[in-house]
Parts: C-alpha cells; structure tokens; sequence
C-alpha cells in the first residue's frame, strides 16, 4: 500500500504510525530501497533519523547534514535547503518524528510548519514514522491514510524466524506467541536463536521476561525494553505525568479496564483523570481499545510490572478493591454487582495472584478471599485450577491452620467437579476427608461439608448407595454443629438420592424439610435448588401443573441469587415438562435457552442433558435427522462428563429412533446398551423404559412370548418406581400382546 500510495500519488506524504517495536522502521526502509524506488529517485532517496532531535530547528540541522548541505560550510538555513529539495524529484523519510513533534504549544506548532513547508514542495515524497495514533497537523496526508500498525499473523512471525534461523520448533512457537507476535520482538528472539536454543530462550523467557530480549546494544532496533521506554519517555507522556501511573495501574491488569467500568475506576483512584490518561495512552499507542476494554500490550505490561510504573498509592488502591470483589458472595449479590464480577474476573485472578507471591500483610484476610473466589469463578464454567493450587501450595510450605488447608483443598476438589473431571475430584475430596479425620481440631461442619460434596459426587456417577451414606453422615454432623444451612443442603442432598432411587415420599419430605431449613438461614440459592428438586419430584408423579410451578419458582430464586447454572437447569426442568404436555414449541424453546446457559456456565454435564432433550423433541416431531444429531451430541458430552445415567438416556433416545425407522436389530442393541448403563447407575426408572423399548421391538418381530416377557418386567420396575403413566404404558402394550396370544387381558 506505501509503494502504490509512492507511485499513485504526486507526492506522496505517508505517515506509517503504530506502537514501539511494531516495524515501522524497517517498513520505511523496505520502501526506500525497494526496486521501483530506487529506480524513481536514485541517490535522492533520503532517512532523516529523529529520535533525538526535539525542536524545529534542530529538525533542520539534521535535515541539512542528510542533504549534505552543512559538509561544504553552509549553515542549515531553510533557503538552502529549499534549493536542493526544489531541484530534483527525492523521497525523504522523517523517522520517529514524534521525537520532534510531540513538543508543548508553539515547539510542536513550528515543528508542524517546518514540515508543511517540506510537503509544499511537489518534488518531494514523504514518508514520517511516529510512534502514536496520531498525524501532525498542517499537512495534508495521501488518502487513504494507512491505519496503524498491528502485530504479525503466526505464520508471518514464522517466516520472519525462519528467515533468520532454522531452528523453529514447538518453543519457539510458544515464544513468539509469548510475545504476542510483535515483530522486533519476533526478530531479537530469532537472532538470540542462532546461539541459545528456543527452549533454553523460553526458560529464559518465564524468568526475565522482556529483560533478556535484546542484543548487547541500546539501540530501539536491537533492545525491545529501550524501546519500550522510548514509548513512555515520549514528549506526550512527559507533558502528562499521572498518564504514566494510569499505565502501571493498566500493566496489573490482563483484561485492562472495561469501557462500563470507568466509573468504578474513578471512585477507586481518587484524583485521577481517567479518560484524560487514557487519550494520552492511546495517541501513544501504549493502550488500545479491544472488545470495549482499554488494554496494554502483554509485552508492555511485562516491563511496567518489572519497572513498578506504579505509584504504591494507587497500587494499595487497586489491590483492596480487588481482594474486597474476590470476597463477595455472589449469590446475595445485586444483579449490577453480580455483572461487574463477572467483567472483572481475569483481573481479579490475577490480582490475587500477585498478592500471594508478594508479601500481603493480611494472608488469612487473602486465603479466605481465594476459596470464596474459587467458588465462584467454577461456578460460572471458569475451571482454571492455577490460582487454588499456588494458594495450596503456598500453604503447604509454611506453618498454617490446618482447617485452612482442608477448605482451599475442598475448593480445588468442586473445581475438578465443575469441570466434570471426576476422578480428580473424588481424588482430591477423599484426601480432604482423611485430613478432616487425622486433624486434632474436630471441627464438625467443615468435615460435613465435606462429606456433602463427596455425596454429590457419588451420586453423579450413579454410586447412590455411598452417596446416601456420605449425606447422612453429613446431616449428622451438622446437627452436632448446630448448623442450620449445613443441615438444609443435606435434606437438599437426600431429596435428589431419593428421586433418584424412585423413593418418592421420602424425597418430597427430604425437600420440604430443605425448604424449611434454607428459609430459617435465608438462603435464596438453596431455596432456588429446592424448588428445582419439588419440580423434578412432581414431574416423576406426572403432577405436571405442580411441577410447572415449582421450577418457575426456582427460576425465580436463581434469578435472584445470580446462579447461571441453576437458570440452565430449570429451563431444562420446563423443557422436560413441556415436551410431556405435548407444548413442542415451549419445550423447544426451554431445551435452547438451557443450552444456551448451560455454554455460558461451561457445564458439560448440562449441554449434554439439553442435546438428549431436543433430541426427544425433535423424535416427537418426527424430524429424526435432528434428533439423531442430537442424541450423538449429547453422548459425546455426557461420555466427556462420564455420566453413567446420561449415556443410558442417549441410548434409549436412539433405540426410539431406530424403532421409527423399522431398524429393529439398531433399535434392540440400542435398548440392550441403555439397560447395561441405567442398571450401573441403579435408575429403576430407566430400566423399565429400556425393558418396554424392548417389548416392542419383540413385537414388531412377532416374538409375542418376548414380547409378553420384557412389558411385565417393565411393569414391575415402573411400579417399584412409582411412574404411574408408564405403568399404563406397560398394561396397556401386555394386554395387547396377551390378546394376539388368546389370553385373557389385565386390568
């Protein structure tokens, strides 16, 4: 685009502006010495190095000893300079101009003069590089103009590599996306290649970050942090002082500072000038707005970070609003406040983060900070474990209450569990409950905490028996405890075991007993978690209006308590409802809008349970190719989640399919594999739809004594689980059987 701005403009005034160490440069003299150049302006082909010129006049000598006119004894007067650029056609390049220009009032204004007059001259082309956004005024620039300068694609920062070194490998690859492709950087690491392998450059890389990235000289072509300072050191950073603290403050944030928080930040750093420090930052091009975030370069940050570019006023400032963000509990949290956590979680990672490896003077105040922020971020799908296993880990080196330890350990334990990556989970639950057993501080609720978390856990893998135990002996503790929520999460716990075990009295009891408890301690997310558990039990009983409301009322109170994953769910719960109801269009839209939650909070587990919905859905609607879609994802998510109970649905989801397309022996293996997973997961339920799946297709294959054999033990099971609508099912298809066998019917 330059060599065309060049060629198809008379003359050309091209600003290539960007960031410190973005190529500008070498883009310049990539013009000059291009081919077409050379053969347009011969020797009068000129590059004006400005970086310490800082005035008009100084402009000018430089200028003139470029032209040649001050080796003769001619003074650096404009009328000579006029004279030589008048007399022949010349491409002259301003590199880093903005050391001249970016000078107060009437010195910038004589700079821009200065340069109005080079440009007025037709037999001059132009090319300026500056650091920045922005174009001196007074000329008029060739259009379009050239945005500016980005970082390089991969395999651009690859060629530039392997130009200069054949050893690219998979370290050198995470280098230069280390140094998020910035092409000096990308350059320096490739010539610091020819003598240091990658990997030893990338260990180097993790220890000194941006120190180690130059090559013996300070020059801002062969040293990335003098020319990262040439950035902060500019005439415009100069003029505005405190835009440097608002870039320190910046470096310690990864997600930088959200255009709907600025706000916040002007509480939070009292005196400060926001929007004024970032229009500095940004006409330097040390800040740039990404996705509605003012964001620094990582390589930028690095340096500011190691420099401490921050003054420790502002530092202390920005560390207690994030520690106190850390420790809100989001579920009593308004929605407003709820929104802003959710911005600010990367920062907020991070800020704690530094804080454990510095010297923080309130460590318990910190600990307590990052279980609470734990629990939240694995809440809402962020399954990243590095924060909790640091805090672990630094624990673990010095003295500390060993009660401490168990919760950070029982955090790091549901995060496995958020992820569905449960052997970990069981793992590092079950070692917390050895450690609650051999600590001689017998603290009664925390172990039974525990003990409720390793319940769900069993009961996810279908393990309900152990899960029974584990809740029971949790609900025993907390009554020891006299712990009222403790006490409501585990009736909560025993309802869904109950459902799950087709013991329906016991687990609307289970659930009553959780609603109570959870409004004695007034807490709104385990009321919301009741009324899910009433709507799955009322919907087992075919009291299809109770369960309507019960899981609107749950929708209700997860509204309320900010809890994404138990929105998904309960729409779940309506999709389910409303496909029995034959509502398709309601069920559709209620599977879609739980899915849609169910990504957002990053639940395998959920997406999974929402695919085999809609696969059910479009099976009723007879759109079998969606539904067999459907069913394959929801086996693929529910065998990444390795949940037992959800693959036995799948399977029986396709063996009905198979069943409408007349493909028996398809639609029996598939029964046959449904009937394997839901006897590991004890769902009573399931078998007996498995078994009458299998009645069917013995009669469409005319075997009527098979027949007759698999819809009375459907029978049997769907009245061990209390499921009065598939036991008319059942008598209805044996009588049909009996009667094609001259038997006498059933009532």
């Amino acid at each position: 685009m330059i060599l065309t701005g060049i060629h198809g403009s008379r003359p050309a005034r091209i600003a290539i502006l960007g960031p410190g160490g973005y190529g500008k440069t070498t883009l310049a003299n990539a013009a000059l010495t291009h081919p077409q150049v050379q053969e347009q302006f011969g020797g009068a082909r000129y590059f004006v190095a400005c970086e310490s010129v800082f005035s008009s006049s100084a402009l000018l000598v430089e200028l003139a000893k470029t032209l040649g006119i001050l080796d003769g004894g001619s003074d650096a007067s404009w009328s000579h300079i006029h004279a030589v650029l008048s007399s022949k056609d010349s491409i002259i390049c301003l590199d880093n101009f903005e050391s001249p220009w970016e000078q107060p009032g009437d010195m910038r204004h004589s700079v821009e003069k200065l340069l109005s007059r080079i440009t007025a001259l037709n037999s001059v082309t132009l090319l300026i590089t500056m650091r920045g956004t922005m174009r001196p005024g007074q000329t008029l620039w060739t259009k379009p103009t050239l945005a500016p300068l980005k970082t390089l694609s991969q395999d651009a920062a690859r060629e530039i590599w392997e130009e200069i070194e054949q050893n690219y490998d998979a370290a050198a690859e995470e280098l230069i996306k280390a140094v998020d492709y910035v092409p000096l950087a990308v350059s320096l690491l490739a010539h610091l290649a020819q003598a240091t392998l990658p990997t030893l450059l990338l260990k180097e890389w993790n220890q000194n970050q941006t120190k180690f990235i130059q090559m013996g000289q300070t020059h801002k072509l062969s040293n990335l942090e003098y020319s990262i300072q040439l950035s902060i050191d500019s005439g415009r950073m100069r003029a505005n002082p405190p835009a440097r603290n608002l870039l320190g403050i910046l470096s310690m944030l990864p997600d930088g500072i959200h255009t709907e928080q600025l706000g916040k930040f002007e509480e939070i750093l009292v005196d400060m000038d926001i929007l004024s420090n970032l229009r500095t930052l940004q006409q330097c091009s040390l800040v740039h707005v990404i996705g509605e975030r003012y964001q620094t370069h990582p390589i930028i940050r690095h340096f500011c970070n190691q420099q401490e570019v921050i003054s420790s006023k502002y530092k202390d400032s920005l560390q207690n609003f994030y520690i106190n963000l850390a420790s809100s509990n989001s579920s009593e949290a308004q929605p407003r406040y709820h929104a802003e956590m959710v911005l600010e979680i990367n920062n907020t990672k991070a800020m704690l983060f530094d804080l454990l490896k510095s010297n923080y003077g309130n460590n318990s105040k910190l600990v307590e900070a990052i279980i609470t922020f734990t629990n939240f971020h694995g809440g809402i799908g962020d399954h990243s474990n590095k924060l909790i296993s640091q805090t672990v880990e630094t624990l673990q080196q010095r003295p500390s209450d060993t009660s401490v330890l168990i919760r950070c350990l029982q955090a790091w334990g549901r995060l496995y569990y958020y992820a569905s990556d449960i052997e970990n989970a069981k793992a590092k639950l079950q070692e917390v409950e050895r450690l609650c057993l051999s600590s001689p501080y017998n603290n009664s609720s925390l172990h039974a905490e525990v003990l409720t978390d390793l319940s769900e856990l069993y009961q996810s893998q279908g393990a309900l028996n152990e899960a029974e135990v584990s809740c029971q002996k949790a609900l025993e503790l907390h009554k020891i405890a006299n712990d009222v929520l403790g006490q409501a999460n585990d009736h909560l716990g025993l309802g869904d075991i109950f459902l799950s075990l087709s013991r329906l009295d016991e687990a609307e009891a289970s659930y009553r007993e959780a609603l109570k408890f959870h409004k004695i301690a007034n807490d709104v997310l385990g009321q919301a978690n009741d009324h899910s558990g009433l709507g799955d039990m009322y919907s087992r009983l075919s009291r299809l209006d109770e369960a309507e409301a019960s899981y609107k009322e749950a929708l209700k109170f997860h509204k309320i308590a900010n809890d994404i994953l138990g929105q998904a769910n309960d729409h779940k719960g309506l999709g389910h409802m409303y496909l029995r109801l034959s509502k398709l269009d309601e069920a559709e839209a209620s599977y879609k809008e739980a899915l849609k939650l169910h990504k957002i909070a990053n639940s395998v587990l959920g997406q999974a349970n929402d695919h085999s919905g809609l696969g059910d859905m479009f099976l009723r609607l007879s759109r079998l190719n969606e539904a067999e879609a459907s069913y394959k994802e929801a086996l693929k998510f529910h065998k990444i989640a390795n949940s037992v109970l959800g693959q036995a649905n799948d399977h029986k989801g396709f063996g009905d399919m198979y069943l409408r397309l007349s493909k028996l022996d398809e639609a029996e293996a598939s029964y046959k594999e449904a009937l394997k997973f839901h006897r590991i997961a004890n769902n009573v339920l399931g078998q007996g739809s498995d078994l009458h799946g299998l009645g069917k297709v013995h009669m469409e294959r005319s075997q009527l004594e098979h027949a007759r054999s698999m819809f009375e033990k459907a029978l049997a099971m769907h009245k061990k689980a209390h499921a009065p609508v598939w036991q008319h099912l059942d008598q209805e298809q044996l009588n049909i059987v009996l009667s094609k066998m001259g038997k006498a019917t059933q009532k």
